[in-house]
């Protein structure tokens, strides 16, 4: 009976995605790049796209490992989810047509900050996507008994042909239906997850007292340095920005990310408490697989197959998105702003759809070298913030900057990220990618300035400078 809901689940996505895509004949249609998505669509779709394997198997695992410390970190997101929609989002002009975060950040830095920040994506989305895949492959193998590798395989095949053959409409009615699973699974996990493991009562005097410190294993400086690097790291990511340009309007955008940052903090308390409970019923456990453990010896028949879907839900839905967003950012703002002339929208969907099988075996090989699902989380951070996201975020907000700003904030952050965590060892237990998101903002705000008063000697002189 468990593996019919699986089943059903997996048949339902595919479906959709077949069905979406018979009325797909253009890259546009594929990028869904009309804004018509109310507030219960775009939340939903937000909170499935972010509420992936890092931030559900992977944290279980970390608060295996070390206690309640890596809920607190995570919650870097929440807030950093709460003010994007709340001060930047609410404030944001975004280009009409716009597909990707590439095409809006040409407006303001020209073909260079486009194709730039079309590699990073791209960078961000394969480490994300493989985040994802093996999470799925833990999954398959535990809660299905299907090997690591052929786990990997199989749910890699099922977002490969659903997100390729219908895009992003197909992606977000998929994330919704994933996002209703995981709201009724997730819950119930954790209720028959506390009654196995014997009541609350039994799960705090079988874990060891230090879990409930959040500085166990790490002094505030570490914990804060992770707190910022999460917040940070998935700040309006690639997957993120295409969500915002199809909703309805401006208000229902801003909306649904400060509920989706809302939403993500239950969703992480309930995680890493499974997590603690797989601890209490058997510390000898590999924590990378607390969570499904927990499945396969909590839950009844039934129940089971449901939270399973729920499971596969959580990690599919980033995957399938993270897909798609590579896929459409690699040539819409990599192909296209390199080539001589434009390649049609038929030819540009042909593109597109040979873009998704490329990244997802790329994500896949990452997946099966690379198996610690919060590493590889972190990791791809460091090909965003540092290097995209305070030009990102000023280009979002109208604030002027010159090209010079924009090379040098980009090329200093990725700098002083490598230098730190690859050279220097990552002294003091701080990230690489709070270092070089906050090196990149200081060397933007100085080129601003600089390119300001330069502006400001050139108008005194009776010309003008341009950057």
């Amino acid at each position: 009976m468990d593996i019919l809901f699986v089943i059903l689940y997996l048949g339902v996505l595919l479906f959709n995605g077949i069905f979406q895509g018979q009325k797909i004949r253009s890259l546009k249609e594929f990028s869904v790049s009309t804004r018509k998505y109310g507030l219960f669509v775009l939340f939903a779709s937000l909170s499935a796209s972010f509420i992936g394997g890092g931030f559900s198997v992977g944290n279980a695992a970390e608060v295996f490992k070390r206690g309640i410390g890596n809920i607190a970190a995570l919650f870097g997101f929440s807030v950093g989810q709460i003010l994007i929609g709340r001060f930047i989002v609410a404030k944001a002009e975004f280009p009409p047509g716009a597909t990707s975060p590439g095409m809006i950040m040409r407006k303001s830095y020209g073909r260079p900050g486009q194709i730039t920040t079309g590699i990073c994506s791209t960078m961000l989305n394969i480490g994300l996507l493989g985040a994802q895949i093996a999470a799925i492959g833990a999954m398959f193998n535990v809660l299905l008994h299907v090997p690591f590798i052929a786990g990997v395989i199989i749910g890699f095949a099922v977002i490969l042909v659903y997100s390729t053959a219908g895009g992003l409409k197909a992606i977000i009615v998929a994330e919704v239906i994933e996002f209703l699973l995981l709201a009724v699974g997730l819950p119930v996990l954790l209720i028959y997850s506390v009654y196995y493991a014997g009541g609350v009562k039994g799960v705090i005097e079988k874990v060891p007292e230090a879990y409930f410190d959040i500085f166990n294993e790490s002094g505030p400086r570490e914990h804060i340095s992770l707190f910022l690097a999460l917040m940070t790291g998935e700040a309006l990511t690639p997957t993120f920005i295409q969500r915002l340009l199809v909703g309805r309007d401006r208000k229902t955008i801003a909306s649904a990310t400060v509920i989706s940052g809302i939403i993500s903090i239950p969703v992480f308390i309930i995680t890493g408490f499974v997590g603690l409970c797989a601890y209490a019923v058997n510390s000898n456990l590999n924590p990378e697989l607390a969570m499904p453990y927990m499945v396969m010896k909590a839950l009844p028949v039934g129940i089971k197959g449901l939270v399973i879907s729920s499971m596969l839900a959580v990690v599919m839905s980033s995957a399938d998105g993270c897909l798609a967003s590579a896929s459409i950012g690699i040539v819409s703002d990599i192909i296209e702003p390199l080539s001589r002339r434009k390649p049609g929208q038929k030819a540009s969907l042909k593109i597109v759809r040979i873009s998704n099988l490329v990244i997802g075996v790329m994500a896949m090989l990452l997946a099966i070298f690379m198996k610690d699902v919060f590493g590889i989380l972190v990791f791809s951070y460091s090909a965003w913030s540092p290097v995209i996201l305070v030009s990102l975020v000023a280009a979002l907000l109208g604030i002027r900057a010159g090209r010079k700003a924009f090379a040098a904030s980009a090329a200093g952050g990725a700098a002083a990220s490598i230098i730190w965590t690859y050279v220097a060892g990552q002294p003091l237990g701080i990230e690489g990618a709070t270092v070089g998101f906050f090196i990149s903002l200081i060397l933007f705000l100085l080129f601003k300035r600089t390119e300001e008063t330069v502006h400001a000697n050139g108008q005194r002189k009776g010309f003008v400078t341009s950057s």
